[in-house]
């Protein structure tokens, strides 16, 4: 699938405390790709199509397919000596070195205590943020130990995506996004209305809703609005200077 991968510049740097948020178009280019995962700290693209992984840098190519592992549900490069791949079909998280070379494999269907996990995240350490949908909770599972470190109290929306950091989570439900601390305590739970998606970064949000593209700048409790062009919002990330959105046309 083509599509623009758009590029924002450092808006980052122009937050005031003004109603809206000003930024700048700095390129876009096309991908012919089915997912745009985001871009590295050494600005290495990764992206995915026909269910392989990609990994593109200056002088460098990389790639991870495991077809019988099913639909490559989510791809975390918070990390990129550690990138998390997640298949919910078989639930199962691989995860992978700078190379794209698998380095361990956790099978929740075969662990002592079997977890049904319907999104695995980094965490700090040789952690992983999973959501359990039997137990409709938010855990951190040590996968050196086999255990859960740190749990979360049920929670009883359904969940639709989740972004995570070495030290919080972010959970999207329909009614908005609650955000936990490593210690497993709701720190956070914004009611929001139609929202698509959303990325993150140091604690900065931004999501995608019907109404365009809004920030919420770490400490704060008010989303504010990005003056931008219309765009078709496919995927979304944010890194320390930019925001990178395709829109998978």
């Amino acid at each position: 699938m083509k599509g623009l991968l758009i590029l924002i510049l450092g808006f980052i740097s122009f937050f005031a405390e003004a109603q809206n948020v000003s930024a700048q178009l700095k390129t876009a280019i096309t991908l012919d790709v089915d997912s745009f995962i985001g871009v590295d700290e050494y600005k290495n693209r990764y992206t995915i199509k026909d269910n392989i992984l990609s990994k593109t840098g200056k002088d460098l190519s990389y790639q991870f397919n495991d077809f019988l592992l099913g639909e490559l549900s989510s791809v975390d490069i918070l990390n990129p000596l550690k990138v998390v791949l997640f298949y919910q079909d078989t639930n199962t998280a691989v995860i992978l070195d700078n190379t794209l070379s698998e380095i361990n494999r956790i099978n929740f269907n075969q662990i002592e205590d079997f977890r049904n996990v319907q999104f695995a995240s980094t965490a700090n350490d040789r952690n992983l943020w999973i959501y359990n949908l039997d137990l409709q909770q938010l855990e951190v599972y040590d996968y050196n130990r086999n255990k859960i470190v740190i749990n979360t109290l049920p929670i009883s929306e359904s969940i639709l995506l989740q972004k995570s950091n070495f030290n919080f989570c972010w959970l999207l439900t329909p009614n908005g996004i609650q955000s936990y601390n490593a210690y497993g305590s709701l720190i956070n739970d914004f009611k929001l209305n139609d929202i698509d998606t959303f990325t993150e970064k140091n604690g900065n949000l931004i999501i995608s809703t019907t109404e365009g593209l809004q920030f919420l700048k770490k400490g704060d409790n008010e989303f504010k609005s990005i003056i931008l062009p219309k765009f078709d919002v496919k995927q979304l990330y944010l890194d320390i200077e930019n925001l990178y959105i395709y829109d998978g046309e």
